[in-house]
Formats: structure tokens, sequence, C-alpha cells
């Protein structure tokens, strides 16, 4: 290897494609979001148990996002909610929620969207996908 002026060495051009090659591998497989079929179907009896089980522990130190479809049957929140989200709609329970309850086919909690207090039910079965801290739980595609 030869050396620049300054005393450090000069690395030849194939390693360097190397690691652009190895950093570019590790970001693909960092970056890219676990994929739906790596998880199992939110429908399934133990999906929805484990679900159950994690939405106890949501706080701010394990956010838990889910995502459901909100025209699906036994979702309530209000109007202008269901306007904005017709079809899907993903909540974070993290910093700011209130009155969780955990029912055995549900969940019901109280959010807070631009300053308004909202009520929202959510059946376990209108769930499509479901994180705990960041990890894919289930999916329903």
């Amino acid at each position: 290897m030869d050396t620049t002026g300054r005393g450090v060495l000069d690395t030849p051009q194939a390693w360097g494609i190397t690691i652009s090659r190895g950093v570019a591998l590790l970001l693909l497989v960092i970056l890219i979001p676990a994929s739906s079929a790596s998880a199992e179907p939110c429908s399934k009896p133990t999906a929805r148990t484990r679900i159950a089980e994690t939405l106890r522990l949501a706080s701010e130190q394990r956010p838990v996002n889910i995502t459901f479809r909100t025209h699906a049957d036994g979702v309530k929140l209000s109007i202008s909610l269901k306007s904005k989200y017709p079809d899907d709609m993903t909540i974070i329970l993290q910093n700011d929620f209130e009155q969780l309850n955990i029912k055995d086919d549900r969940f019901e909690v109280l959010l807070r969207f631009m300053g308004n207090r909202e009520r929202l039910t959510v059946p376990f079965n209108a769930i499509k996908a479901f994180w705990d801290k960041s990890e894919l739980k289930c999916s329903d595609g």
C-alpha cells in the first residue's frame, strides 16, 4: 500500500468496494422493516392473546403501535376521525393515553388528537397489524 503525504495508508480500491457493499447490506438488513410474511396473522387466537397481554405493558418506555380497520364491526370512534381515516388508522400507545381498558374481545382507550380527547373502542378482530417496541408481532396484510 502507498502512503499519502500525511503518513496515512492509501486503501486499495477493491477494499473500498468490499466495505461499501458490506455497509450497504448491513443498512438494508437494519432498515428493511419486518415483512408481514414473517409475522403471524392478527386474527389467530394466540395473536389476540399476545396483543391483550402486551397492551397491559404499554408505557413511555414500551410503545405499542396498532393499525386497525376503522370501518370494522364494533370499532367506535368520532365521526371526524372516521372521515379522516375511512379505511385504516394507526395509533401509538406511548405517552399521552388514558383509561386503557382491555376486554376479552376488544380494548378501549382515551387519546388526544389535536388537543381533543377521543375515546376509541377497537375489537381485536379489527386489528391489521400490531408492533411491540417497533417489532412487528402480527399482521393481516
